[in-house]
């Protein structure tokens, strides 16, 4: 596989499978942003059509990721920085943070380091006790996206996520099409989306990992903050999770500085592990400052 990823970025072609052909002309090529982020979202989904059975890697609907890191997770990392705009390493261990970080950086890549939330029967335990005790608002339904939904309402749930500065995962993953997963959206009586949330498998069943699942996206809009509708999503797909795709563990990401989603995350079983959540950017690729938002 390194010597799949020795080729320049700009000479690179990565294959593009037959399962993304059908899918892409199922939903309309639903990518979602400018022009170069769509290619570099494609880009990932070609390329975790190559490495899906790898348990090294993982997929979460943005990049491909490595989640079982060796002595050359510098080398892949640097080549996945490449090819997508960037990586993460979602399991590495905090003791040996700060050396990966100079290394990394010694490549001109940008790092941000998150903190790597995880929790296991205690999620299903406090999700389960949120849909005991919540009330949902009169005005408010719950909205599965999947094959069916139009992609009008999919697009505005994206518009809504991305206000909220929660980078979208392309249609077809949040319809449940690829990974095993499911995409809760909370919608007001005029149809229009306020909150959204999302949990997937987003490893290969040989992994060491194979258990766990992503689980994050959680946005509200602005007027409709305060009322725990982002809990009550996250809530309900940790559940379903649980119940249908066997999920056992639930990680996430967090930036240090973000109190209020480390608390709600605290309230929904996700602790601090002694892993990092670990990304690289490259900025002459990659608009952002982060990709795990």
């Amino acid at each position: 596989m390194l010597a799949l990823f020795s080729k320049s970025r700009d000479a690179f072609e990565i294959p593009r499978s037959e399962e993304v052909a059908t899918i892409e002309q199922k939903f309309q090529n639903e990518y979602f942003g400018d022009p170069e982020r769509i290619l570099l979202a494609k880009r990932s989904t070609n390329l975790w059509m190559l490495l899906k059975d790898d348990r090294r890697f993982a997929f979460q609907g943005r990049i491909v990721l490595l989640s079982e890191p060796g002595e050359d997770m510098v080398e892949i990392m640097v080549a996945l920085a490449k090819l997508q705009g960037g990586s993460v390493c979602n399991y590495f261990p905090k003791i040996h943070a700060q050396k990966a970080i100079s290394d990394l950086e010694s490549q001109g890549l940008g790092v941000v380091e998150h903190d790597h939330l995880r929790g296991t029967k205690a999620c299903l335990d406090a999700s389960l006790k949120t849909l005991e005790t919540f009330a949902l608002p009169e005005d408010i339904s719950i909205t599965v996206i999947d094959e069916t939904t139009s992609p009008q309402f999919v697009s505005e749930v994206v518009e809504m996520s991305e206000k909220c500065g929660v980078m979208s995962v392309p249609g077809w993953v949040m319809r449940g099409t690829g990974p095993k997963g499911v995409f809760l959206v909370a919608q007001n009586s005029a149809g229009e989306p306020v909150a959204c949330a999302g949990s997937f498998m987003c490893h290969p069943e040989n992994s060491s990992h194979a258990k766990d699942a992503f689980w994050g996206m959680l946005a509200t809009r602005s007027d409709r903050r305060g009322q725990g509708l982002a809990c009550l999503l996250g809530a309900k797909a940790i559940v379903h999770m649980w119940e249908v795709h066997d999920a056992r563990g639930f990680i996430t990401g967090v930036s240090a500085d973000n109190l209020s989603s480390k608390a709600l995350c605290k309230k929904m079983g996700l602790l601090n592990s002694d892993w990092q959540y670990l990304s690289c950017i490259d900025h002459t690729i990659f608009g952002g400052d982060s990709i795990t938002k």
